[in-house]
């Protein structure tokens, strides 16, 4: 499934951001593309929260196409995490480029995040024990 988000209004070099989806045999892998910032947000949230479903069993986000990310599209990452905590789907970041990896590490969200530096890396291990709010809080503090 490709799904192109847009946002009216949108100026930028790359004025939309790409989630493409491919299922496998309990994971997804989300594949995010352009630029994720205020004016793209709210559309990828809605695409991103649709992918957590009860019984998934996995969902990584590759980032290695991801340009750009703000303070919004941050939020957008912590509000997935959260709502797949809630869920028990275990997320993996896989390939953030220099530039989103900085984001995420200035924010201090790289704490919460099980963060790879490749596809083939985060789905290559096995799957976590169940993630609930107590294992996200002990990758912060480990």
């Amino acid at each position: 499934m490709n799904t192109t988000y847009t946002a009216e209004g949108h100026i930028d070099a790359h004025p939309q951001v790409v989630l493409s989806v491919a299922h496998g045999p309990g994971g997804a892998i989300a594949t995010l593309q352009g630029d994720l910032d205020v004016a793209t947000a709210p559309a990828l949230r809605e695409g991103l929260l649709a992918l957590l479903r009860p019984g998934l069993r996995l969902l990584v986000l590759d980032l290695s196409r991801l340009w750009f990310c703000d303070a919004a599209g941050v939020s957008v990452l912590l509000g997935t995490r959260r709502r797949a905590t809630l869920l028990h789907i275990p997320l993996r970041l896989a390939a953030p480029r220099s530039r989103v990896a900085k984001i995420l590490e200035v924010t201090g969200a790289d704490c919460g995040f099980m963060i790879y530096s490749t596809l083939p890396e985060a789905l290559a291990l096995p799957l976590p024990p169940t993630l609930g709010p107590d294992r996200h809080r002990a990758l912060c503090a480990g």
